[in-house]
């Protein structure tokens, strides 16, 4: 299992940009982060973007939710 640290942003329609939920700062354990997303958010999976940085070190998924949201995993080593 990997570790990772994880980081999440929400998306003001208004201003066009994202910003960080500062009550929100988890570290997870896992082999299958969308599972782990599904669990928070409650529900299947909607639409997604994935992008993968770093050599997969960093992977940012954003969701296709009403209001969108971007969760950021990074590796903890």
């Amino acid at each position: 299992m990997q570790k990772y640290e994880v980081s999440r942003e929400i998306y003001n329609p208004c201003a066009g940009i994202y910003n960080f939920d500062m009550n929100f700062e988890e570290e997870v354990c896992t082999d299958n982060i969308e599972e782990v997303l599904e669990k928070w958010i409650g529900k299947r999976l909607p639409e997604f973007h994935k992008k993968v940085y770093d050599d997969g070190l960093t992977i940012e998924y954003e969701l296709l939710l009403p209001r969108k949201e971007r969760y950021t995993f990074s590796v903890i080593k």
